[in-house]
């Protein structure tokens, strides 16, 4: 049987056991076990299932990922988010939009210790919601604010996803997570200057605050960020300046976050009972999707589908960027079935060959990915923001987020064309990196 029919016939199998509910995970562990069962015989997948889970999940760089989410976890717990949000509202929140300005700023400020975009939509909802609401927002242009923000939690450093994709395409950890930091700071400004012109245009949608914040209070606000100051300094600048590797550093930052929230005095036993036990669900279900991850590829590369796609590229002498944008669409309708690290560990042991021998940068590639999955999370009709969205907010129907997150998702598509036009925007941090 063809290869490529075979691969399409294991992709449409997969989708169906995840439409039946069956976790992501376990849907490609069956699916490959199954097709290579199938097509090689007992023999090779029971050596399969006997070696490449242990495989999968024995990286030392994989203790990277527990670490950020702890962090990320404690930070939380600790209600750095908050006082985020309390700052952001202090600065900005006479500025037309000022309230959705202070969300993205907000966001932005808590993605530096976390890789949770789906996290972050909830947080923010219980946080900023109820302030946008009362002071008159536009409801459309509340919800679509915090779901399109909430996607910088995978761009903007430390990034789980992008620690997985430097594992799965062997690149240097610390390389990618520098990558994401300028294109981070051009999203959030990008929509910071969207809020702010869309509000001066129709102030309707965002009443202008009437109370006046003194300036002396505006600078008081300011310790408020110290923390995430101090968390993202401590991490990037140790992986920046070659002092830690990426491990080390999220290490680090674990213990720097449980530093600062002594220091607050605001995390009880209770809180961090909280963070290890979210931490540990997540970790778990990352390590599941790793596994089954790794033996669906073993699947695709054993029976050809791997090399036989690549050969489909390659040989189809279509210009490369061409093929880039190709491969990054791709990404769009996935969302519609798979999350985040689901859509990394099925695409990139495939994507990644192709891109290697058109001479394409790994780390700009794989940043464009990381974008390119921020868009899918507010893509009709499954996208995963926009589902945590509705569940924060039962009020609100699914059309109306989808409607109200369009925006946003235009706002991503052109900082994608914007690096797909200047990639040095993202390699030129990581180029600097000793």
């Amino acid at each position: 049987m063809n290869p490529l029919l075979i691969g399409l016939i294991a992709l449409v199998a997969l989708i169906v056991l995840m439409l039946l509910r069956v976790p992501i995970g376990i849907s490609m562990f069956i699916v490959g076990a199954g097709g290579l069962l199938l097509t090689k015989g007992t023999v090779l997948a029971n050596y399969a299932l006997a070696t490449t889970p242990v495989s999968a999940i024995s990286s030392f760089t994989l203790v990277a990922i527990p670490m950020f989410i702890l962090m990320g976890n404690l930070a939380n717990e600790a209600g750095i988010t908050t006082e985020l949000y309390d700052t952001g509202y202090k600065l900005l929140g006479r500025l037309p939009g000022g309230l959705g300005m202070a969300t993205v700023f907000a966001c932005a400020g808590f993605a530096a210790t976390t890789g949770s975009s789906v996290g972050m939509v909830a947080a923010m909802t219980r946080i900023a919601l109820p302030e946008m609401d009362r002071y008159g927002y536009d409801r459309r242009l509340s919800l679509g604010t915090i779901a399109g923000a909430g996607t910088l939690g995978i761009l903007i450093p430390p990034s789980i996803p992008a620690v997985m994709y430097a594992i799965t395409t062997e690149q240097s950890v610390g390389r990618i997570l520098l990558g994401g930091v300028l294109p981070g700071v051009i999203m959030a400004v990008a929509m910071l200057a969207y809020l702010g012109i869309r509000c001066a245009i129709n102030p309707k949608l965002a009443p202008v605050s009437s109370k006046k914040v003194p300036l002396r209070e505006k600078l008081r606000s300011l310790k408020g960020i110290w923390a995430i100051v101090v968390l993202f300094g401590g991490v990037i600048g140790s992986i920046y300046l070659g002092i830690a590797t990426a491990t080390e550093a999220a290490a680090v930052g674990c213990l720097g976050a449980v530093v600062i929230a002594a220091i607050k005095k605001n995390l009880s036993w209770k809180g961090i009972r909280s963070a290890l036990v979210d931490t540990v669900k997540m970790t778990c279900m990352i390590m599941l999707i790793s596994v089954g991850a790794a033996v669906f590829q073993l699947f695709l590369t054993r029976c050809g589908f791997a090399s036989a796609f690549s050969n489909l590229f390659i040989g189809s002498q279509m210009p490369m960027m061409a093929t880039i944008i190709l491969m990054l669409l791709v990404y769009i309708p996935l969302g519609m079935f798979f999350d985040t690290m689901g859509m990394i560990l099925l695409t990139i042991p495939t994507f990644y060959p192709i891109m290697s021998n058109l001479g394409v940068d790994p780390i700009w590639f794989g940043v464009m990915v990381i974008i390119m999955i921020q868009v899918s999370l507010l893509s009709p009709p499954v996208g995963l923001n926009v589902y945590v969205l509705k569940g924060c907010v039962p009020d609100a129907s699914l059309g109306q987020i989808f409607r109200a997150s369009a925006p946003w998702m235009g706002i991503q598509l052109v900082v994608v064309a914007l690096l797909l036009l200047f990639p040095g925007l993202v390699t030129w941090l990581p180029n600097l990196m000793k």
